[in-house]
């Protein structure tokens, strides 16, 4: 069985540790640098073409698609599915996930608990936010990442000109309100309909941003059935089958915040001992042509 690993690096921690659990499996990982994979058209035949030689050759696919390659992702996770070959991300997953108003909408229509959001494309100078969202609330911008693009506002008056600036860029703003908590949410990793393993994460003494990557550290956490709950239905509503669900807990009820598509797993190894990748690589086995 030959299973592909789509990355922009195989030195990436994950990336190098989805390999290696395929490998225990004993599958053979075939490691495709997604920048250099060429999609082709001809006729009635499509194929997609790595170091000359064809992808029809794989078994199933674990695409690890950065944000900076989501437009490429979203070609190479259609090319794979017109060549009928299983993939643990979807194109309508990847699509939905990285864009934040995309995710809500999927999320708020199968009754996930969300924060009050508002989108806003272009601000009317003379209207009022606080008739939306009163303070405090948080800007996001629609395609942020790992805490990148996301800002508290404890007064509305601060709000305008910064969403003024970002619409002079040409960015759209999700105010949503503020869910109150101390500076922690829980991150939930998900894999074909199962919950792997989760963690509380803990904002730096610097910081109100609870990601790993901006300075938090996680501890290994005990779901309530309400968070397990949620968390397997956003992954779900979103159609990411491998996932990294982020809520924030109020008065006992979870509010999803995000979905990733292509969640790390490195802190959640360091908080709770479980290694994501073996369960990754027996997805893609699960699904891979028999």
């Amino acid at each position: 069985m030959k299973i592909g690993v789509f990355s922009r690096n195989e030195s990436f921690w994950a990336t190098s540790e989805i390999i290696r659990a395929l490998k225990r499996k004993h599958v053979k990982p075939i490691y495709l640098h997604t920048p250099r994979i060429h999609l082709t058209l001809e006729a009635e035949k499509v194929d997609a073409i790595y170091e000359n030689k064809s992808l029809r050759r794989l078994d199933a696919a674990i695409p690890r698609i950065g944000r900076s390659l989501t437009q490429l992702g979203v070609m190479l996770l259609k090319h794979l599915e017109l060549m009928e070959i299983p993939s643990t991300l979807s194109v309508n997953g990847l699509l939905t996930a990285r864009n934040k108003y995309f995710t809500l909408q999927a999320l708020h229509a199968v009754g996930v608990r969300i924060p009050e959001s508002v989108l806003i494309a272009l601000r009317d100078r003379n209207e009022d936010l606080m008739d939306y969202l009163s303070p405090p609330i948080v800007l996001k911008l629609l395609t942020g990442t790992q805490g990148i693009g996301v800002m508290r506002v404890r007064d509305v008056k601060e709000a305008g000109p910064i969403i003024d600036t970002l619409s002079e860029l040409d960015q759209m703003i999700c105010l949503q309100k503020y869910v109150p908590n101390p500076g922690e949410d829980l991150r939930v990793f998900v894999a074909g309909g199962e919950v792997v393993a989760a963690m509380k994460r803990k904002a730096a003494p610097h910081e109100w941003r609870s990601n790993i990557h901006i300075g938090g550290h996680g501890i290994a956490h005990k779901l309530s059935k309400a968070e397990s709950e949620a968390a397997l239905k956003a992954a779900d509503a979103v159609g990411v089958e491998i996932a990294g669900v982020d809520l924030i807990s109020a008065k006992g009820n979870p509010f999803v915040i995000e979905v990733n598509a292509s969640p790390g797993f490195r802190g959640l190894l360091a908080a709770t001992g479980i290694n994501a990748a073996d369960k990754i690589a027996a997805y893609a086995i699960g699904k891979a042509k028999q």
